[in-house]
């Protein structure tokens, strides 16, 4: 009884649209139960194949760089600061960004980057580092990593909250005979500090991976998935397909082999997991 509720809300909050997904993908309004042509239809498309090319770049950037970057503040805050209202003050800081609506950053940073009238053409030409105004967002070579910016500012403060949580795990004790032992800094985290971690960063990675997938709001605020094509990733995609082009059965089919690619994905990183026994 305890966990009816929260059974309930499962199956009202993902399963049910999960089940709608899989019916509306396999039937058409006109045509009623058309079988797999929907996903057939779907993965002929060549568009797709360039937004998955496009959200693997956007991926390889900013997913590497959050989890090194939060890691290493993590490791820094862990290892230098003892105090423990500067933690909670670094703690604090951290959680800002996360909280911001992601819309709210796509705007903010829209006003950053613009041409004309954005601050970081204003600094950069104070500083006598250009001469003329750079498009962030209408050069092709520039918008992803614009965009890429604003999800890297937002997330990796929550790589750092969850690894700087791992790291309080580890024994003192084992850090502190390591260091008596003359062991370096690198082979402290190796062999100490990266095992209690580890499955907090196979996690981190999944749901940072799961995200990117998903990746809407600030991305369609800054370039509206241009120029051209080059940041219209899956999620803008899936969009473009449903709205604009009003063909609901192919998003659907879409989306369908999205949560099962990722639910495939997620059984291969639990195999990483340590299994605890009694």
């Amino acid at each position: 009884r305890l966990h009816l509720p929260v059974f309930v809300t499962v199956v009202v909050i993902a399963t049910i649209p999960f089940i709608l997904a899989v019916v509306e993908s396999l039937t058409r309004e006109d045509q009623g139960f058309v079988g797999l042509d929907n996903y057939v239809q779907a993965l002929s498309n060549p568009l797709l194949y360039d937004s998955l090319r496009q959200t693997a770049i956007y991926a390889l950037v900013v997913v590497p760089s959050e989890v090194l970057v939060g890691l290493g503040l993590a490791l820094l805050v862990h290892r230098t600061i003892r105090s423990a209202a500067v933690k909670a003050a670094i703690y604090i800081l951290a959680i800002v960004p996360i909280v911001i609506p992601q819309v709210a950053a796509g705007v903010v940073f829209r006003l950053i980057y613009a041409p004309e009238y954005g601050i970081l053409n204003a600094i950069l030409e104070q500083l006598g580092l250009i001469d003329q105004q750079i498009s962030w967002l209408s050069v092709p070579a520039l918008a992803i990593f614009s965009v890429a910016s604003v999800d890297i500012w937002q997330s990796t403060p929550f790589v750092y909250l969850v690894l700087f949580a791992g790291l309080q795990t580890v024994p003192q004790e084992a850090v502190e005979a390591a260091q008596v032992d003359g062991a370096s800094s690198w082979s402290q985290f190796r062999h100490i500090e990266f095992p209690y971690i580890r499955p907090l960063v196979l996690l981190v990675l999944f749901f940072r991976i799961a995200d990117v997938l998903r990746v809407f709001d600030h991305v369609f605020i800054l370039t509206g998935g241009g120029p051209g094509a080059t940041t219209q990733f899956l999620s803008l995609y899936l969009y473009r397909i449903a709205f604009k082009f009003s063909d609901l059965a192919q998003a659907s089919a879409l989306a369908v082999m999205m949560m099962v690619g990722m639910t495939v994905f997620y059984s291969i990183i639990t195999r990483f997991m340590p299994v605890e026994r009694d």
